[in-house]
């Protein structure tokens, strides 16, 4: 497996486990490890520069969330997310992330809409100008700020538990022809619209529309 730069300053702020985890987690979301690889605790280890322990606690972290597959005495690999499960990860992605922005409108402070806003604001211009890249960048930033205002911790927890693994399985099925941006068109715009407003129910139906219909392949 390649070795991906250390980031010292991780390791002084978490646990070893906390730190290895997010490391391995990033070289995933990167393309550094590739779906499929295998990854060998020695090589890890020197590329962490920790010990087995904390590199072992933090794979089994990240195979409980769905981004590293194991099986004992045969293979530590990362996860090769399946084509064909796309819609059910669509419409679970939809269901998870518009009970978030349900609960979560009616309590933005000010400075939380403008900052929705914005993002939203950003990714309608992505849209407008098809955008693939930055549209979808802006699409998991504009989810990662609705679980960070949410005020509810165990529907947070929960998504954060879950939220990683769907990402990375509809990142990594993607194709050019997958987005269908008529309908991303129609529902950013709501969804704006929504939370200008605070309607929490308008804001819930167009965040499952944009993933439950952004991707025409799904």
């Amino acid at each position: 497996m390649p070795v991906p730069p250390k980031d010292e300053s991780m390791f002084q702020r978490k646990s070893l486990r906390e730190a290895a985890a997010e490391q391995i987690r990033a070289a995933i979301f990167d393309g550094t490890l590739l779906p499929g690889e295998t990854l060998n605790d020695h090589d890890l280890q020197d590329w962490l520069g920790v010990s087995r322990t904390p590199i072992r606690e933090a794979l089994n972290d990240l195979a409980r969330v769905g981004l590293i597959e194991m099986a004992p005495q045969r293979y530590t690999r990362v996860a090769e997310p399946n084509a064909g499960d796309r819609t059910h990860v669509m419409q679970t992605m939809g269901a998870l992330v518009g009970g978030v922005v349900r609960l979560t409108v009616p309590t933005l402070t000010d400075a939380q809409r403008t900052t929705l806003l914005g993002c939203l604001d950003a990714t309608i211009v992505a849209v407008e100008n098809r955008a693939g890249d930055e549209a979808g960048r802006l699409r998991w930033q504009l989810v990662d700020e609705f679980v960070q205002f949410c005020r509810n911790p165990v529907l947070v927890r929960a998504t954060r538990d879950i939220i990683d693994s769907l990402a990375f399985q509809l990142t990594v099925t993607r194709t050019e022809d997958d987005t269908a941006w008529e309908s991303l068109e129609e529902n950013y715009p709501l969804l704006r619209a929504a939370i200008t407003s605070g309607d929490a129910i308008a804001a819930e139906l167009a965040v499952e529309s944009v993933f439950r219909l952004s991707e025409s392949a799904a």
